[in-house]
């Protein structure tokens, strides 16, 4: 089983905490690049028979990912959902059933960051077949999301409540304090579940953070938790030190990182290279993705080229790390379609429309070794002279350096390889800090147990397919 000690090994690594740290746009990039640059090409890093000691440690220093099996069946509607939403809803809701089993006892439900209220309908249908006694609590941050939610249907659901709050610890128990006493007139604690479908950010430990913060006093709460599952996702939304590290075992731990892992690792976790290969179009996607990324650290290097020295408020410095790749080129380039990275002629058009730049009379200055800054040429000089022709038609389709692209591109995957180390890391840690905060409750909460659950598949999309379930310990 792998361990969070492990993965923290890891990830502290020198070379990891490069990789992590620099994204292709940076011009620190150009180092790392030429350290790998025989490194082979980004189809055969993806193969997971690839032979090399950090695609090994990779491959041993993640989470396993195939989706446990379920054993209840609740047919779902897939009516006005995506299917990566209905295989989510579809899973969650078959798994809560199993785990609570046929109870005909009051059930109390509250789905935090609802969003248009797909699984709350569900859940809420579902275990009111099997008592009318059932009530459930839909929260979500966004009025927009709430009123879809109502817009769907369940403003005329008998027992479902919406409110719009500010989602943190704090307001969560404040808002199932409040609600609690209009669903039932006993005094004694009820039992309530806890959902969390895509918990964004803050929100997932903030969620465990309400749970461990009842007290068990005489006088203490209307409610306890039957169970918690939550499913966490944007981790790039949470907030280290505060959201990230949790546990004890990290936070205090011998070695630790000679960096606090960058922002753009963050957004790496969310990566999923193991299925890049399921399908062709599955492969395609990951192509493009990858065209992406290279292409545009390619022109961030051909626009310092063109701005040379003389623009020093856009031109990126030698040798700066910006962790995420928002240079001020990029920002002003912004998205641009699909279609714009059908050909590197059609790319450099429109990128030279929105910057103000006609990029097509410099694209064979990117065929030179490296691309330190030179000024662009004079404005006097005859068109003739221009180093590249205008004419978009007699420019190849790819870019002129072969090999700088096949760089870039290696050191993106490798950085995308590293994404579910990362969301490994943060996962173990959440469960390890989960597990701290157990071995000191005392009253509400003893005799429960937290686990990582494979919910989702991933091969229908569900990257994010980890739920963290605290619920009362099962006998074997």
């Amino acid at each position: 089983m792998i361990s969070l000690g492990s993965v923290h090994d890891l990830v502290g690594q020198p070379d990891v905490q490069e990789l992590l740290a620099v994204h292709p746009n940076d011009a620190q990039a150009d180092h790392i690049a030429a350290a790998i640059a025989e490194w082979p090409d980004w189809r055969v890093l993806v193969d997971p028979t690839a032979s090399h000691p950090l695609l090994a440690a990779i491959r041993t220093a993640q989470l396993p990912r195939n989706p446990i099996d379920l054993h209840v069946r609740i047919p779902q509607s897939p009516f006005g959902m995506s299917p990566k939403k209905h295989h989510e809803v579809s899973r969650m809701t078959q798994y809560i059933a199993d785990l609570v089993g046929d109870t005909t006892e009051l059930i109390r439900i509250v789905d935090v960051g609802a969003g248009q209220g797909y699984l709350t309908r569900a859940l809420h249908a579902h275990f009111s077949s099997l008592t009318a006694d059932t009530h459930t609590l839909a929260l979500d941050s966004d009025h927009v999301q709430t009123h879809g939610a109502h817009r769907r249907g369940g403003q005329s659901v008998p027992r479902l409540t919406h409110r719009t709050i500010h989602l943190d610890a704090p307001t969560l128990v404040q808002a199932i304090d409040e609600w609690i006493p209009t669903t039932t007139a006993t005094t004694a604690p009820v039992p309530v579940i806890l959902v969390a479908l895509h918990a964004c950010g803050t929100l997932t430990p903030d969620l465990f953070r309400a749970v461990f913060s009842l007290s068990p006093t005489t006088d203490g709460p209307s409610w306890y938790p039957a169970a918690v599952i939550a499913v966490g996702c944007c981790y790039n939304l949470m907030t280290p030190p505060l959201d990230f590290p949790l546990s004890s075992l990290l936070s205090t731990h011998p070695n630790p990182l000679l960096n606090p892992l960058p922002a753009s690792a963050y957004q790496m976790a969310a990566q999923i290279p193991d299925h890049w290969h399921d399908s062709p179009a599955n492969l395609a996607r990951a192509e493009l993705a990858i065209r992406k990324v290279v292409w545009r650290a390619l022109l961030g290097r051909l626009y310092d080229r063109v701005l040379g020295a003389a623009d020093e408020g856009e031109a990126v410095v030698a040798g700066e790390i910006t962790e995420t790749g928002s240079t001020p080129a990029m920002r002003r380039l912004g998205r641009l379609p699909d279609s714009a990275y059908d050909s590197w002629p059609a790319f450099l058009a429109l990128a030279g429309k929105r910057v103000g730049v006609n990029f097509l009379s410099f694209s064979k200055s990117l065929s030179s070794p490296m691309l330190a800054p030179t000024s662009p040429p004079s404005s006097s000089s005859p068109a003739s002279s221009s180093p590249f022709p205008s004419d978009p038609s007699t420019l190849p389709n790819d870019p002129p350096n072969l090999q700088l692209q096949s760089t870039l591109a290696s050191l993106h995957v490798l950085r995308c390889l590293l994404g579910p180390v990362v969301e490994s890391y943060i996962v173990l840690d959440r469960v390890q800090w989960i597990r701290e905060e157990l071995n000191r409750q005392l009253g509400l909460l003893k005799g429960y147990e937290i686990e990582a659950v494979n919910l989702f598949d991933q091969a229908t999309g569900s990257g994010r397919n980890i739920a963290l379930v605290l619920a009362p310990r099962r006998s074997p």
